[in-house]
């Protein structure tokens, strides 16, 4: 069955009822990403290949994971937050098969048992903050782009996603996990480049105007300046949606830190 909806969204913690960010205000993201994610859901997904730039990374090659289970936990002070999910194997393996055949930079990883129950990945915030606004029922898939990699290879490992989509009866929905440009403020981690704003700007263009293909111009010290890592999961889901004649709706955008987050939708 072809994919059946596909969202960007961002990671950030505080997206989560009851996690801060220092003082920042993060109720539109979370409006957002409600709002985005149950238009994602309206599609009715059995399944969620999720790209996340923080879980397994293998240099100069693309992971899937393969493991039964996924589980991972969030902390702050008295707030805990465990989100455990099933892995839709046949679905990760039938990715696996597809990019192998096309010769793809890709590896399968496992976890703990090669099956049964402790085959169990752990999940980082990039798949936690975004699986924590879908129902349990759903299982997931989780792919780790590389940026060591060409671009046009996270393209094509989007097109095995929507290639292995269509052999399933399973419908599948394919989540960018994603923020965006880093260096907002000066009191951030990579302090403040001009170029930050620019390339949220361009980006939330090219989502409004259904123009995901524009990202293969963008300039590499642009996004070098930004440091966005949300690039890499953008150009997988523009191969996922060629030809499925999916369109986008934004949600929200803002930047109460020094990262943006986007929430966007295809259906």
């Amino acid at each position: 069955m072809p994919l059946v909806s596909a969202a960007i969204l961002p990671h950030g913690g505080a997206a989560i009822p009851g996690f801060k960010e220092g003082k920042a205000d993060f109720s539109e993201v979370r409006r957002g990403m409600k709002e985005a994610v149950g238009m994602v859901m309206s599609r009715e997904p059995q399944t969620v290949v999720i790209a996340s730039p923080h879980n397994m990374r293998v240099e100069n090659n693309m992971a899937i994971v393969t493991a039964e289970n996924y589980a991972g936990k969030l902390e702050e002070g008295s707030r805990k937050v465990t989100v455990a999910r099933k892995c839709d194997v046949g679905l990760a393996k039938s990715i696996y098969a597809i990019a192998t055949k096309r010769r793809m930079p890709v590896v399968a990883v496992n976890f703990g048992t090669s099956s049964g129950p402790e085959s169990k990945m752990p999940l980082d915030w990039g798949t936690m903050v975004p699986l924590w606004f879908f129902p349990r029922r759903v299982k997931v898939v989780v792919v780790t782009p590389s940026r060591e990699i060409p671009w046009k290879d996270l393209m094509k490992m989007g097109e095995c996603i929507g290639q292995a989509s269509r052999l399933t009866p399973t419908r599948v929905s394919f989540i960018a996990s994603a923020d965006q440009a880093h260096a907002h403020s000066k009191s951030g981690p990579y302090g403040y480049d001009e170029a930050a704003d620019e390339y949220d700007s361009r980006i939330v263009k090219l989502v409004k105007r259904d123009r995901l293909g524009s990202l293969m111009r963008f300039e590499p010290a642009l996004i070098e300046r930004a440091k966005p890592d949300g690039f890499w999961q953008m150009l997988i889901l523009m191969g996922a949606l060629k030809g499925k004649g999916l369109k986008p709706s934004c949600y929200s955008y803002s930047c109460p830190t020094y990262y943006g987050m986007l929430s966007a939708a295809y259906v």
